[in-house]
């Protein structure tokens, strides 16, 4: 049954639990910016799972800031917008070389025993920063916060290393873009043999794409509005994936 499936990790917000949030927020405080209001609930409906300038549009259009700073003109806007997703991406990478994030170990656990099994995966995140976090992420860390590698881990493995195909950051227009590379990648390794493939995301949009394309969603529901999950059509809603047996997910669509 493993070799009949691909499973597809959104990891920003579903394996990791990224400061991308608290970049953008942090960074909008600073000068020029002296902005408040992104809260949680914003980032998660007009940032999360978008590409990073139109992420960095939403904050500077819909918190009025373009406004504030007299920015009229579209070549205005895009110098602001410019500057503030590069002085963000400078904070991001600071905070993760300092290691500032943290695993869901629900996600990493359950990743762990498909990895052990045999199921090919993919991590498939807009964020470029998702595979430097990954790699970051060693096995001695896994084992401090999850308790177990279920054997899926060697020494000097990382848990980039459980993953069989990267599409993490990559240039393409929209999450449905990206799910296909990250599915065409998985067919295309030697031997694979996929029918199914499952797509773990937080987002409902991300729900959606995984849903247009015929794959079966797996929706963690972490911040935001369980139900929208359950609107775009997710097979399965947990906010656990400790609680989600693997066979039994195995199972659907079989």
């Amino acid at each position: 049954m493993a070799d009949e499936v691909g499973f597809i990790w959104d990891i920003d917000g579903v394996v990791l639990d990224s400061p991308h949030e608290e970049s953008w927020r942090l960074t909008l405080m600073k000068d020029p910016w002296n902005t408040e209001g992104l809260s949680s609930d914003f980032y998660f409906t007009h940032v999360a799972s978008r590409p990073r300038y139109e992420g960095a549009h939403n904050i500077l259009e819909l918190l009025g800031v373009y406004e504030r700073l007299g920015a009229v003109s579209e070549e205005d806007k895009r110098k602001l917008l410019e500057r503030y997703a590069s002085e963000k991406d400078a904070l991001i990478k600071e905070l993760i070389a300092r290691g500032e994030f943290k695993l869901f170990t629900d996600a990493v656990a359950l990743l762990l025993k498909a990895s052990r099994k045999g199921i090919l995966q993919a991590a498939a995140s807009a964020s470029k920063n998702a595979s430097t976090m990954l790699k970051n992420v060693t096995r001695s860390r896994v084992l401090r916060a999850v308790g177990d590698d279920f054997g899926a881990m060697s020494e000097g493995d990382s848990l980039y290393s459980m993953f069989d195909f990267d599409a993490c950051g990559v240039d393409l227009g929209s999450k449905v873009e990206i799910l296909e590379y990250a599915a065409r990648g998985l067919e295309g390794l030697p031997d694979a043999d996929i029918d199914r493939f499952f797509v773990f995301e937080d987002a409902a949009s991300s729900v959606e794409a995984a849903k247009s394309l015929g794959y079966l969603a797996v929706g963690v529901w972490r911040i935001g509005d369980r139900a929208t999950l359950e609107q775009m059509g997710a097979d399965v809603v947990t906010d656990d994936l400790a609680m989600v047996d693997l066979d039994d997910l195995l199972r659907l669509g079989a």
